[in-house]
């Protein structure tokens, strides 16, 4: 009898050990048949002042599936050509991603949230004769988006 007793003891602990195995947090790649939006879809600025003037500019990162429904805890992989984080500390260079408030590297990987979104922060310079373009690019398994992006010298 004590020996089915703690059979049955060691049987319930498994059922509360095993569902706590595994994954647990649901991250993922996006379905085949979803898309991503990316608010702005442009950004362009023309700065014809012979000065450096650092801007943020946030772009709202949106995974819906085929129906519409927004899709949460989905990996993105985010990434912009002239994002770099700085070689000299405190010394940025022309783009700056943010994710959780710290500067990043790109590409870098982030989460969408329970709305399915992600905001993206980036700080950029213009002015000064700076002119630069690419595109802001975000994948999650077969699924993309993007974002053109240009600063200009306004001439």
């Amino acid at each position: 009898m004590i020996k089915r007793c703690i059979i049955f003891i060691a049987f319930v602990g498994l059922l509360f050990i095993v569902p706590g195995c595994g994954g647990g947090d649901d991250i993922e790649n996006a379905p085949v048949d979803a898309t991503i939006t990316i608010n702005p879809s442009e950004f362009n600025l023309s700065d014809s002042t012979g000065f450096t003037t650092t801007h943020s500019e946030y772009f709202n990162i949106v995974v819906e599936d085929a129906n519409g429904f927004l899709l949460e805890n989905i990996r993105l992989t985010i990434s912009f050509v002239w994002a770099v984080v700085p070689v000299v500390p405190d010394v940025y260079g022309v783009v700056q991603f943010y994710h959780g408030g710290s500067p990043v590297d790109s590409p870098f990987n982030a989460l969408t949230d329970g709305d399915g979104a992600y905001i993206l922060r980036m700080d950029f310079d213009s002015g000064d004769g700076l002119a630069y373009t690419a595109t802001l690019q975000v994948t999650s398994g077969s699924a993309y988006g993007s974002a053109n992006f240009e600063v200009d010298t306004g001439d």
